[in-house]
């Protein structure tokens, strides 16, 4: 479903929840490229979205459910669920 989406979480050096972080983004958003990168943050923060376009199948693909989804659709629904681990962790 998000196939061409690559997201970025920030998280703090020493966040030892990493791997549950990622496993738990990657059940919301199958198909993303997801990615955890240590950062001077105090929590868990999606720092990019980038959404991967090829012109040639975007064409193909333009009645699809994914081309209506933009980065800020996906980076919204992405600090969701990382609000929803944040909550369920706590």
């Amino acid at each position: 479903m998000f196939e061409g989406f690559q997201i970025t979480i920030e998280v703090p050096f020493a966040y030892s929840q990493r791997e549950q972080l990622l496993d738990f983004i990657q059940s919301k958003f199958a198909g993303a490229e997801i990615s955890a990168v240590h950062s001077e943050v105090a929590d868990p923060t999606v720092a990019e979205v980038l959404v991967r376009r090829d012109t040639v199948t975007d064409s193909a693909k333009s009645d699809s459910a994914i081309s209506g989804l933009d980065s800020e659709a996906v980076l919204l629904k992405a600090t969701e669920a990382l609000a929803e681990f944040t909550k369920s962790t706590n």
